[in-house]
């Protein structure tokens, strides 16, 4: 669906009202959810590690139509970024079916969006849109920084998000790229111990985790902090209505 053609739809249908949207935060398993860093502000999360895959649910409380986006502005894209899932490249409006889940309706959408400013989707629910979760997105932490993601309600505003999800991004401890914090990494931590890291960014720079120079005491507390924590699931999340024997 052109973007123009999808703001059209919205101006048109912008006097039905917007429905009450949110997005929940989920860890790779896209089932437990990510925990805010101070439950004063809970749409700033705990601290993720580069490389983390996270599972982003747009919900709502009420039914009906909604239009709105998930979006980023480019700099924010460079530290982390959007997918979505099941791309149709042969329907008309390129829409990507398997970031829509039952309770949007059909037809609902789920577009790119990108502009010199913003970067991210459009989504699109239907009159037969019902509460519950609509969307679902994947958001990658590529490099360490913050990073800035906004949930658009196009009927109250294009240009103000009614929702900021912050991300604070950290340097891996997954040393080996499993997928997993394990005695792996404590192993390959344990080998680097004492050294002075190099200059130049290499091996043992990734051990320095707090950046004085040194493989130590500090950086062991760091690591510990994601022990047995995931940057993604190499295993489907299983069916919550799956019986177990």
């Amino acid at each position: 669906m052109g973007r123009f053609i999808f703001l059209s739809i919205v101006m048109l249908l912008a006097s039905v009202g917007s429905a009450q949207v949110s997005v929940g935060v989920y860890l790779p398993d896209g089932e437990t959810l990510l925990g805010p860093a101070d439950p004063n502000l809970i749409h700033a999360y705990r601290d993720i590690m580069v490389g983390t895959r996270l599972v982003l649910v747009v919900n709502s409380d009420e039914g009906g139509y909604w239009a709105g986006g998930l979006l980023l502005t480019w700099d924010n894209w460079i530290v982390g970024n959007l997918s979505a899932r099941g791309e149709d490249s042969g329907s008309p409006d390129y829409s990507y079916g398997e970031s829509i889940l039952e309770a949007a309706g059909e037809p609902a959408y789920v577009t790119e969006y990108f502009d010199g400013l913003m970067v991210g989707f459009d989504l699109l629910t239907h009159y037969g849109a019902i509460p519950g979760k609509w969307f679902v997105l994947d958001y990658h932490a590529a490099e360490v920084g913050l990073c800035y993601v906004g949930l658009y309600d196009y009927n109250l505003s294009f240009d103000i998000p009614v929702e900021t999800l912050l991300f604070n991004q950290v340097p891996s401890r997954d040393f080996d790229g499993d997928t997993a914090v394990d005695f792996m990494d404590f192993a390959l931590l344990a080998s680097h111990w004492g050294q002075q890291s190099p200059s130049d960014p290499g091996l043992e720079a990734a051990f320095d985790q707090d950046g004085d120079g040194a493989i130590g005491m500090t950086d062991l507390a760091l690591f510990s902090e994601f022990w047995l924590q995931r940057t993604d699931c190499n295993e489907p999340a299983i069916d919550p209505n799956t019986p177990t024997l």
